[in-house]
C-alpha cells in the first residue's frame, strides 16, 4: 500500500490452519449444508474455517506474481495479496480473542503473545539466517550490500522503516506491520474502558486509517485499515443481532458481484494507498460469503490443494525471492512467451512449496506446538476457545 515495490504481504501467518487431527481441509458440516447461510449458534461453533485458508493462497499467488518479473502478470497488482492477508489476519486474531473471551471471561494476553512468538519469530529469523549467508556471505544472489545495510531493523523486526527501496529482505515490511498490530491489538481486551466500546474504537480507526491514504504524510498508516476492517468484520459477526444483518451479504448474488468488482478494480487500479482501502472494503464485505455463505463458494476456497497452499502460505512468503532466484537460473524471466512465463511462475510455486514444507516439518510445526505447551496452564485451556485456538494455529 504505502510501499508499491514491496508488494509481499505479511501472510496472517498460523490462522485458519486445521486441526493436526483434522480429517481433511473442509469442514464437513459446511459441505453438507444448503446454499443457505448458516445460523449463529453454528457460525460460533465453528473449529475450522477452510476457506480462509483458500484465500491465503489467493493471497500469496498475487505475492509471487507481483515479483515474477512476467510482463504476463503486470495487470494483476500482486500488491493486492497484501491486503487480502491484512484483512483475514484482523478477522481471525480477533475472533479468536473474543472467543476465549467469551468462553474464560477474559482473553490471555500473556499467552496469545508467547503463542505469536513462537509462531512468528523462529522461522523469520532462520530465513533471515538464510539471506545473510547465500545473499550477504555468499552473493548468490544480487543485493549484499543492501541486505546488509538494512540488517539492524531486520533483526529489530521494523522491516516497514526500512529505507524505501532498501534491502533484499524488504519484502518482510508487511510483517513489522502486522507485529505491531499483535502487541497493541489485545489491549482492546485488557482495558476496560476500550473493551465496553470496542467496535465504536476499532471502527473509528479504520475511518481516521483510511483517511490517512489522502495525505502523503499520514499515507503510513493507511496500511493499518484491512486489518482494523477485518477485527470490524470479526467484531459484526459475534454480535447476535449484527451478524444476522450480516449474513445478508452472504447469498450468491452479492457474492459474485463483489468477486466481478474486485477483479476488475485489481486489474484496472493503479497503485496507491487509496485503492488498497477500497479493495479492503469489499474483501471485507465478501467475508460473510466466504464464511457461512453459499456452498459453492466455501467449496471452491477449501479445495485441498488450494487450502495445501494456504497452510504453507508463511513459509513461502519468506522463501519465494530465494525460490525464484533458483528458478532464474534454468528458466529466465521477462519472456513475451505465455507458455514460458506460465513455466517460470509454476516453478517458482512449486520450488517456494518445497522448501516451506520442509520449513513447516522442522521448524514451523514444532515451534507452535511448544508455544502451546508454554502458553498452556491446563489441558482445558489448551483446547479454547471452541477450537479456534487449534484452528489458528496460535
Amino acid at each position: 500500500m504505502t510501499r508499491p515495490s514491496s508488494k509481499i504481504p505479511a501472510r496472517e501467518h498460523d490462522l485458519a490452519q486445521p486441526p493436526s487431527s483434522a480429517p481433511g481441509p473442509p469442514h464437513r458440516a459446511a459441505d453438507r449444508r444448503s446454499s443457505s447461510a448458516v445460523s449463529y449458534e453454528e457460525y460460533l461453533g465453528r473449529r475450522y474455517f477452510a476457506p480462509l485458508d483458500g484465500l491465503r493462497a489467493v493471497s500469496i499467488l498475487l505475492v509471487i506474481t507481483a515479483h515474477s518479473s512476467d510482463p504476463l502478470f503486470t495487470r494483476l497488482h500482486g500488491a493486492t495479496g497484501v491486503t487480502i492477508f491484512f484483512v483475514i489476519s484482523g478477522y481471525l486474531i480477533t475472533t479468536l480473542l473474543l472467543r476465549e473471551e467469551e468462553r474464560n471471561g477474559r482473553a490471555r494476553i500473556k499467552a496469545f503473545y508467547i503463542r505469536r512468538a513462537f509462531r512468528i519469530l523462529p522461522l523469520y529469523y532462520l530465513t533471515l539466517a538464510g539471506y545473510i549467508v547465500l545473499i550477504g556471505v555468499l552473493h548468490l544472489q544480487a543485493g549484499a550490500s543492501s541486505l546488509w545495510h538494512s540488517l539492524p531493523y531486520y533483526l529489530t523486526y521494523q522491516n516497514d522503516l526500512v529505507p524505501h527501496g532498501a534491502g533484499v529482505f524488504n519484502h518482510s515490511w508487511s510483517l513489522a506491520v502486522e507485529e505491531k498490530y499483535y502487541f497493541l491489538w489485545p489491549l482492546m481486551f485488557a482495558i476496560p474502558m476500550l473493551r465496553k466500546h470496542r467496535l465504536t474504537v476499532v471502527g473509528g480507526l479504520a475511518a481516521v486509517t483510511a483517511l490517512a491514504s489522502l495525505w502523503s504524510a499520514t499515507h503510513y498508516f493507511a496500511i493499518y485499515t484491512p486489518i482494523l476492517l477485518g477485527c470490524v468484520v470479526a467484531m459484526v459477526l459475534d454480535n447476535p443481532v449484527l451478524y444476522r444483518r450480516a449474513v445478508r451479504l452472504a447469498t450468491t448474488p452479492v457474492a459474485l458481484l463483489l468477486i466481478a468488482a474486485l477483479i476488475a478494480w485489481d486489474l484496472s487500479f493503479e497503485s496507491g494507498s487509496d485503492v488498497h482501502i477500497v479493495f479492503s472494503v469489499m474483501i471485507a464485505l465478501l467475508f460473510p460469503a466466504v464464511l457461512v455463505g453459499p456452498r459453492w463458494l466455501s467449496a471452491l476456497l477449501s479445495n485441498r490443494v488450494v487450502v495445501y497452499i494456504g497452510t504453507r502460505s508463511y513459509a513461502v512468503y519468506l522463501i519465494h525471492r530465494i525460490a525464484k532466484d533458483v528458478v532464474d537460473r534454468v528458466v529466465s524471466y521477462g519472456s513475451s512467451s505465455v507458455p514460458h512465463e506460465l513455466l517460470h511462475f509454476v516453478l517458482i510455486v512449486v520450488v517456494s512449496l518445497i522448501a516451506a514444507e520442509i520449513m513447516y516439518r522442522l521448524v514451523e510445526r514444532p515451534m507452535i506446538q511448544l508455544g502451546r505447551r508454554l502458553a498452556s496452564t491446563s489441558r482445558r485451556e489448551r483446547t479454547l476457545p471452541a477450537g479456534v485456538e487449534m484452528s489458528t494455529g496460535s
